[in-house]
Order: structure tokens, then C-alpha cells, then sequence
């Protein structure tokens, strides 16, 4: 699928990610479209981890600075470790 964050997730993330699971022993991350912690909740559901470098940089070129991003991390990891 085309990278960036999105409004919504992708179905076919997560279909992606139940096949490989069933075909690999290697850790299945989702790196497509992830553009809020609950969208990373739902894509934990079914892969091992997410990986958010399109609103890490999104966030970056917006201004935010080290504190922003690390707000911004710091809000998936919580929403992640709740869940």
C-alpha cells in the first residue's frame, strides 16, 4: 500500500499481516498508514509491532521539535502498553 499516515487503516494491512504470520516465525511489523496510537492498537491485534516514521516526520516537519516527537511516540507507546 501506499506509506504515509492515513485517517484510517488499510484493511489489507492487516490481512497482509495475519498471511505472514502464518508463514514466518520473524517478528511481522505494520508500516503502512499508521497515523494514530489506536490505529497501532488495532494493527498489534494482528502483527508484532508498527513502525510510524511517516507522522514522526510529518510531526518533525511541522515544527515540533525533539519534545513533540517525543510527545508523539510517547502517546503510541502508551496507547500500546494499555492495550
Amino acid at each position: 500500500g501506499v506509506t504515509g499516515a492515513r485517517d484510517s487503516l488499510a484493511a489489507s494491512a492487516l490481512v497482509i499481516a495475519r498471511r505472514l504470520k502464518t508463514v514466518t516465525d520473524k517478528p511481522v511489523l505494520v508500516g503502512v498508514g499508521i497515523g494514530s496510537p489506536q490505529q497501532a492498537v488495532e494493527v498489534c491485534a494482528s502483527a508484532d509491532g508498527v513502525v510510524i516514521g511517516s507522522i514522526v516526520v510529518q510531526r518533525m516537519l511541522d515544527g515540533a521539535g525533539p519534545e513533540g516527537v517525543a510527545a508523539l511516540v510517547r502517546e503510541f507507546r502508551d496507547a500500546l502498553d494499555a492495550a
